[in-house]
């Protein structure tokens, strides 16, 4: 059992399901999150954690589950992003292996260039297309290097039925028009944060009972989409809830134009995960179906990203 699960973040949609999950599952849950800490400052960093992670009880485990994941602002922020998901990763390693503490970090899929015609494997080498991504590569690089028991989860296309994500939005673009157009030529698998969550307490379980088990681990849903179908199947599942149909028209990137690059193939593959940790692939449509049901019961938030 975990003696205490440490999240480092608290709105965001990992940070919360990993959350309920610890919770539902008995595990004590600790909070590191604004205006108690600020990751790009690393003053904050040493001040606030260092104490608790001296004092943590064994069996605890570090969850970094905040991140600088503006994709497109990050082209204008670059300093920014990298002190958030470079340096910042760092330092928190290098005080979980000074204070024998494991961390479990997530990472994505845009650390790769998206040229490979295969799903991705863990051992394939990064080679990133935007400053998002060679952030988070960087900091990848420098926990496995840390020497601190780690866990770096890659996962992809983020959703959930609450907060700010792709399905909110195509969602709340339903409500307004009866056809939106959303890219083809970009495929990945999207992956629920309730699964993620899922996830992460089943290996904090595991490297909390002294499991020697560090490395990368990939972690993504068991169905490879365009953004664009992953469009299609939201407004399809909402339907069966009452909603209008809504058409998806498919268009390619060079019509939705951004600062980032992004990879048009990052479908990764996950067998690695299931082999270290007994951990399968979630079901896509399982996942989908609840959280378009979760988001047609709750607010709708204003416009959310426009990332697709």
């Amino acid at each position: 059992m975990t003696a205490e699960i440490i999240i480092l973040g608290r709105l965001g949609q990992v940070a919360a399901a990993t959350s309920s999950a610890a919770a539902a599952s008995g595990h004590a849950v600790r909070h590191l999150a604004r205006p108690e800490i600020d990751l790009a400052e690393p003053g904050d960093i040493a001040r606030v954690l260092d104490p608790i992670l001296l004092a943590a009880p064994a069996g605890s485990v570090l969850v970094n589950a905040a991140a600088y994941t503006d994709v497109n602002r990050a082209e204008s922020e670059p300093e920014l992003a990298h002190r958030i998901n470079a340096r910042t990763p760092a330092m928190l390693a290098a005080r979980c292996a000074q204070a024998d503490i494991p961390l479990i970090h997530l990472s994505t899929d845009y650390v790769y260039d998206g040229k490979k015609e295969a799903p991705y494997l863990e051992t394939d080498p990064g080679h990133p297309l935007s400053v998002y991504g060679r952030s988070k590569l960087e900091g990848d690089e420098a926990i496995r290097l840390s020497g601190a028991r780690h866990v770096i989860l890659r996962t992809s296309a983020v959703f959930s039925g609450g907060g700010q994500n792709f399905l909110r939005t195509m969602l709340r673009l339903g409500t307004r028009q009866d056809r939106v157009r959303v890219v083809h030529d970009q495929r990945t698998c999207p992956t629920s944060a309730a699964d993620i969550a899922a996830a992460i307490i089943a290996i904090a379980e595991q490297m909390a009972d002294a499991r020697d088990v560090s490395g990368l681990f990939h972690f993504c849903g068991d169905t490879s989409r365009s953004w664009a179908e992953f469009a299609a199947d939201i407004f399809d599942a909402a339907t069966a809830f009452g909603e209008t149909a809504v058409k998806v028209e498919q268009i390619g990137s060079d019509e939705f134009p951004g600062p980032a690059r992004r990879p048009v193939y990052s479908v990764m593959n996950c067998d690695a995960i299931s082999r270290a940790f007994g951990i399968s692939q979630p079901d896509y449509r399982r996942a989908l179906n609840q959280g378009v049901a979760h988001a047609l019961a709750a607010p709708r938030p204003p416009d959310a990203t426009k990332t697709c």
